[in-house]
């Protein structure tokens, strides 16, 4: 019976230095970007919340006629409540349909959900039936307007990290010999993906792999990648979101599968050694040799 080489498992130190660094690294990133970038989001977005102000006449006419005219207003929208609405307990609100711009269909459903939960501080005009004063409608959008680019700049920094992490991710395999598949199919076999090859974003038996290969010697090696901004948002990242994952794959795929996560940012020593001692395998986006040797002489 064939003997597969054994994934890197880090002791206590090593997991330490690791984490270490990575802290190091995202805490001199955050310092380097200054406020810059937040005073830019927030000059970019302020047009907008103006923008809705205006259409809607200062908020007391917010009916289903602005979203039919500008189906993008709903993003702003969910900042004049409070506290602010996220977009899936919006989508509940009006029954559940998910969607990137408001339909037509449901543009009255929309501007009645959120009249609902207007912020009543921001907006007491709207309220008490009258106009704002000048000063009332200037805070209102400034505060508006920081509320969402707080929000915003979050939701980019994350995603422009983690599609770093996955590019890069993506060419250490290459390195390694591994060739790029475009498949976007579910990977329900291990036949389903061939030997040598690695996709991008796939579902693999009903869980979304942001990275999945097919290792020359024939396991599947299953590669999440996270990027956390604080221990508690490490937690989740790695052991309800990646560890759930690897259960599932470890109980399908038996010994053929091999759940590795690739970390940048903030996280826990505590969760990343409940990860590895539960067979997740951690590697760090600020040194991926040791995934690149890995790939290497797993053949």
């Amino acid at each position: 019976m064939r003997r597969f080489l054994a994934a890197p498992i880090w002791s206590d130190t090593d997991l330490k230095i690791g984490r270490d660094r990575a802290e190091r690294e995202f805490s001199s990133k955050r310092r380097a970007e200054g406020p810059d970038a937040f005073e830019k989001t927030y000059w970019e977005l302020r047009p907008r919340v103006e923008a809705l102000m205006t259409m809607s006449d200062d908020l007391r006419r917010l009916n289903g006629d602005v979203f039919r005219s500008d189906p993008d207003a709903w993003q702003p929208s969910r900042y004049l409540t409070g506290p602010p609405i996220s977009q899936e307990d919006l989508w509940t609100l009006i029954g559940g349909t998910k969607f990137r711009r408001v339909p037509p269909r449901l543009a009255d459903d929309t501007a009645e959900a959120l009249n609902l939960v207007i912020d009543p501080i921001r907006f007491p005009w709207v309220r008490q039936g009258r106009a704002p004063l000048p000063h009332e409608r200037d805070h209102a959008v400034g505060a508006t307007t920081l509320l969402w680019a707080t929000q915003y700049l979050g939701t980019v920094r994350r995603g422009s990290a983690s599609r770093l992490q996955e590019e890069t991710t993506g060419e250490t395999l290459n390195l390694a010999g591994l060739t790029f598949d475009a498949a976007r199919e579910q990977i329900e076999l291990l036949d389903d993906i061939a030997r040598g090859t690695y996709s991008k974003e796939r579902p693999v038996h009903g869980a979304k792999c942001d990275v999945p290969s097919r290792l020359f010697d024939g396991r599947m090696f299953l590669l999440e990648c996270k990027v956390s901004n604080g221990p508690k948002n490490g937690w989740k990242r790695v052991n309800r979101e990646v560890r759930g994952k690897a259960d599932g794959w470890t109980t399908y795929f038996g010994s053929q599968a091999v759940t590795g996560v690739v970390l940048s940012g903030v996280f826990d020593l505590s969760a990343l050694k409940a990860a590895r001692d539960a067979g997740v395998v951690i590697f760090w986006e600020h040194d991926l040799s040791p995934l690149l040797d890995f790939a290497v002489a797993a053949k």
